[in-house]
């Protein structure tokens, strides 16, 4: 996870990565294999590397389940 935990930094977007994965290949990654919609960001001179998610206002506790699994599943075959 890298945004930020402080709570004056917070909002309703984040930034994760998983370790020797690029930004594009792990959105693609979630993409094809999960159908879940990110943003890849990998914008060397600000230091940000990772993809981007957004959820909804709206969004269901199992659909971010969905997100978290499957990081987890990416990270573990990384």
């Amino acid at each position: 996870m890298n945004t930020p935990a402080d709570p004056t930094r917070s909002c309703a977007s984040a930034n994760v990565s998983v370790k020797g994965m690029t930004p594009g290949a792990l959105a693609k990654t979630l993409l094809d294999t999960y159908k879940i919609w990110t943003n890849a960001v990998d914008s060397g001179p600000v230091g940000v590397h990772g993809v981007r998610v957004t959820p909804y206002v709206f969004i269901l506790p199992s659909a971010l389940g969905k997100l978290v699994k499957a990081l987890g599943a990416i990270a573990r075959s990384a």
